[in-house]
């Protein structure tokens, strides 16, 4: 079954893939670059929302597990998935700032 959720991340990925064909198509026409870059930020942004989300869903779909399983294993199973989940997402935050910085 498909959640809201999903169907909305989906539909996020598929704006912000449409997104980045028009940035390569701008860069391919020989656009200024300070309008590519500007694309760019907007399609990052649009990434990271989209990231947020998923993590976010996750977060709602596992709050389930955490709060009503009867087994201590499958609760702490499930918080450490969302750990890791929270972790990949810094990073991946992590490190386009320090792109945008260098």
């Amino acid at each position: 079954m498909v959640t809201d959720s999903q169907v909305e991340i989906l539909q996020r990925l598929r704006t912000t893939q449409g997104h980045l064909g028009a940035v390569i198509e701008m860069a391919e026409s020989g656009q200024p670059c300070e309008q590519i870059l500007h694309q760019l930020n907007a399609v990052q942004s649009a990434l990271r929302a989209t990231a947020l989300k998923l993590v976010l869903c996750q977060a709602e779909s596992s709050r389930v597990v955490i709060l009503d399983s009867l087994s201590p294993n499958e609760r702490i199973k499930e918080l450490k998935r969302l750990q890791s989940l929270y972790a990949i997402f810094l990073r991946c935050s992590i490190r386009n700032r320090e792109v945008i910085h260098e």
